[in-house]
């Protein structure tokens, strides 16, 4: 796992030093420049726009994987794995001594994204942007999307977070700000994709960019994830329903379209990325920047001692006819998903994209919201469309009719922990729906809604005396 780094370090890394993000995203790399002499050049901005993804992918990769999966109920303990910290998720030993508490990455990318936006603005009224307007958009729309992902991140991780809008300039600066309520974090968030939403365009050319970089349907999903965090139902189809009608860019993938499953796109939107399912995903290619999304320490062959294997509650899950299972995991329950099935070799399989959003991700959400406003007919279609593409068959008006509510929202999340797994999304899907404590409870003992929000880093605390630990771990 990467080295812990405090807050305070990564922000100035993010003033004095930024490296590039991988090919996809067709800009130049930098090593390093002075504050002074920056921000005088438009390639200078988009520079360090390309220094915010790379802290993104340090922030996300695998860090990700470890919020959305480690606590939840997809995974289990690979039994000859030397990572300690994950045995302590599953078990619910969640404690602020653990590194991964710590926010600083995330935090690093949102002060990359508030030196954007201040210095950007300045730039503009300078006249740097004169016959440049698409360009300054999009610099500004991303800077603004960035910041919105990593406060929706956090506030889902940790609840109530200090709010900085303002870059961090140098050492001598103290960083004392104190936490705002989740209410306060969430109207940041929106008003961050409002911006962001009115200045970025639907793509990029080239076509592989557009899925590596922030866009309006990237926005359009952030805001469907939001409001379905919210209860929000009706605002969550609005935004859902800009993505699904952008067919130019975003269609299903295919389970068919080969003769060998591993060959299919649907299989290889994750070995190899940029599938026309996918909305946005973080770029990692170590042949040509030396970017590993860490995914080998996580998943994959038993033999290279990753941290979790495939739980036996998935498994059950998948019915025989269901090829996600091949895809997803093998016969001795490692899981395969993101990393090809033939000529596995570790050294080839350690950058692979860390998917942030895709449709089926989207359209699922979109069922959960048909069904809260009492639409279960409007929502089985869509599970159906993920049953059928699977091979299974899909549900009948009878096998749903006479449900409650609640229990096709559980027909609805069995076929995003199928669909989905690994990829970041259990454990928010069941905080969400207010399902938490009744999976986990059996399995890690789980039985506090105060417990749902992660401890604060110790470090964090110690160095900002104004923050104060979230009550379940004080």
């Amino acid at each position: 796992m990467k080295q812990h780094k405090t807050l305070l370090t990564y922000m100035l890394l993010a003033v004095l030093g930024l490296t590039a993000c991988k090919k996809a995203l067709e800009l130049n790399p930098i090593t390093e420049y002075a504050n002074a002499n920056f921000w005088k050049e438009t390639t200078q901005a988009t520079a360090a726009l390309n220094g915010a993804y790379t802290l993104l992918q340090a922030a996300m990769g695998p860090e990700g994987v470890f919020y959305g999966e480690a606590r939840a109920d997809n995974v289990a303990q690979n039994l000859t794995s030397l990572n300690t910290e994950s045995l302590n998720l599953l078990t619910n030993n969640v404690n602020p001594s653990l590194r991964i508490t710590n926010w600083s990455q995330l935090y690093a990318v949102v002060n990359q994204a508030n030196l954007i936006i201040q210095n950007v603005r300045v730039m503009n009224q300078s006249g740097l942007y004169a016959n440049k307007t698409a360009e300054y958009n999009q610099t500004l729309g991303q800077a603004y999307a960035l910041r919105a992902l990593c406060y929706f991140n956090m506030t889902r991780i940790w609840g109530e977070l200090p709010i900085v809008t303002k870059p961090l300039k140098d050492a001598t600066e103290n960083y004392y700000v104190e936490k705002s309520d989740t209410a306060k974090v969430y109207a940041r968030i929106e008003l961050d994709l409002d911006s962001a939403t009115v200045l970025l365009p639907t793509s990029y050319a080239p076509s592989q960019t557009t899925k590596a970089l922030l866009t309006a349907g990237a926005v359009n999903a952030i805001y469907t994830d939001l409001y379905m965090w919210r209860h929000q139902y009706e605002k969550a189809l609005t935004a859902s329903q800009k993505i699904i009608s952008n067919t130019s860019n975003y269609s299903l993938t295919s389970l068919t379209d080969a003769t060998a499953l591993e060959n299919t796109s649907y299989a290889r939107q994750f070995t190899h990325g940029f599938s026309t399912e996918s909305i946005f995903e973080i770029d990692f290619n170590f042949a040509e920047r030396g970017a590993r999304s860490f995914y080998i320490q996580v998943y994959g062959d038993i033999g290279f001692q990753p941290a979790f294997q495939v739980s036996v509650p998935l498994m059950t899950m998948f019915s025989p006819s269901d090829k996600r299972a091949t895809i997803s995991y093998n016969e001795r329950r490692d899981i395969t998903k993101f990393f090809d099935k033939t000529n596995f070799v570790r050294s080839t399989m350690d950058d692979k994209n860390i998917i942030m959003y895709r449709l089926s991700d989207i359209l699922l959400l979109r069922a959960e919201a048909l069904n809260q406003l009492n639409r279960p007919g409007d929502a089985i279609t869509i599970v159906n469309q993920m049953k059928v593409r699977a091979g299974e068959t899909g549900l009948l008006p009878t096998d749903y009719n006479n449900l409650t509510k609640s229990q096709v929202e559980d027909i609805i999340l069995n076929e995003r922990s199928k669909e989905l797994c690994f990829e970041g999304k259990r454990w928010f899907d069941l905080v969400r729906t207010g399902k938490a404590i009744s999976v986990m409870q059996p399995i890690n003992g789980l039985n506090n809604v105060d417990n749902y929000v992660w401890p604060i880093s110790l470090n964090e605390i110690r160095l900002n005396p104004l923050l104060k630990q979230n009550a379940y771990y004080q």
